[in-house]
């Protein structure tokens, strides 16, 4: 299963008032103040945890692959990625190594991030969304604003950023009120398109340490 689809994760907005379609161009011009601004405002959290159903269209096969599960986030660094179904899956991220778990093999398997540059640079960005620092997005993105009504953001890789190696581009689209992000749209150069949608998110949520354990259940 590729890493790819740990790029896209959830952090909160504060609202924002509504725009017109014709102000997208001088939008645009403006973005990369917006953004700055934006991230200044995030809520001020701790741990998140939210369940997704991702839906993953490979170039190759016409039938989608449907995965569903739950996501918990303990700020500075901690990342749990559980799939119930229709397998069973877990990873946890650090900002040092990936351990990860599956149903077929029932073993736990580690990997360095130091010896994964790609991986090591995609996640570092994840952390950057959550975290709320949008200048490093800025200077190894191109951003663009897609729509106004729903807020929708595009980002781009630079050439020179790692993570252009695997992906195309990722938008970024916000639910109505703008309180949160609705879904996650990730192409990758392979053709395959990765979308990732949040529900039933809670913010500053009690979490303890059966939370971020990757192994199989019992």
């Amino acid at each position: 299963m590729s890493f790819v689809f740990l790029v896209a994760f959830l952090f909160p907005l504060t609202v924002l008032s509504a725009e017109s379609p014709a102000d997208r161009q001088a939008n645009n011009a403006n973005l990369p103040a917006f953004l700055k601004k934006l991230g200044k405002e995030i809520a001020d959290f701790k741990t998140l945890s939210t369940d997704f159903i991702q839906e993953k269209e490979m170039a190759l096969f016409k039938k989608k692959l449907v995965l569903r599960g739950r996501i918990y986030l303990r700020k500075p660094n901690t990342i749990a990625w559980h799939v119930d179904s229709p397998v069973r899956y877990s990873v946890l991220i650090t900002d040092k190594v990936i351990r990860q778990w599956d149903e077929d093999t029932n073993r736990v398997q580690e990997i360095s991030l130091t010896q994964n540059p790609v991986f090591q640079n995609v996640l570092s960005q994840l952390t950057v969304w959550f975290s709320g620092d949008y200048t490093t997005l800025l200077e190894t993105n191109t951003v663009r604003l897609v729509k106004i009504e729903p807020l929708t953001v595009e980002f781009i890789p630079h050439k020179k950023n790692i993570a252009a190696t695997v992906i195309q581009k990722v938008t970024i689209s916000f639910r109505e009120d703008r309180t949160y992000l609705k879904q996650i749209r990730i192409h990758e150069l392979s053709g395959d398109i990765t979308t990732i949608i949040f529900t039933n998110t809670l913010l500053n949520a009690p979490l303890d340490q059966r939370n971020f354990e990757v192994k199989g259940h019992e």
